[in-house]
């Protein structure tokens, strides 16, 4: 393996003897291996899975698919005790110093035309 010098321009530049210059660069090949066998294929993130092991994914995941289309089959709701009180027939009186929703819009509006002025 044979080293390559640049000077501080990046110019590559034959050396005399030993000595780089002030400035330059320095680049030396190198080969890196992984430690891990080349038949498993390094990818970051990937491994081989036994087949237990998938067989598990595999099942778990019906599992949560058939739960989550089966959701919408709620059990019919429980039927109320004969001895239990009848439901409440007529609506409840409106809560005092509750408003309706046009009476707070028109507060709001209010609230922002009084800050604009001010402003």
């Amino acid at each position: 393996m044979k080293s390559e010098v640049f000077d501080k321009d990046g110019k590559r530049i034959t050396l005399a003897g030993n000595v780089i210059p002030d400035g330059a660069t320095i680049r030396v090949p190198r080969m890196l291996m992984d430690a891990a066998p080349p038949a498993i294929l390094h990818r970051p993130g990937s491994l081989p899975l036994a087949d237990a092991v998938m067989d598990a994914r595999q099942a778990a995941y019906e599992d949560r698919k058939r739960s989550l289309s089966d959701q919408w089959r709620a059990p019919a709701p429980a039927q109320p005790l004969a001895d239990a009180k009848a439901g409440q027939t007529t609506p409840p009186a409106a809560v005092g110093g509750a408003s309706d929703a046009a009476a707070q819009y028109a507060d709001r509006c209010a609230a922002l035309e009084r800050a604009y002025r001010r402003a």
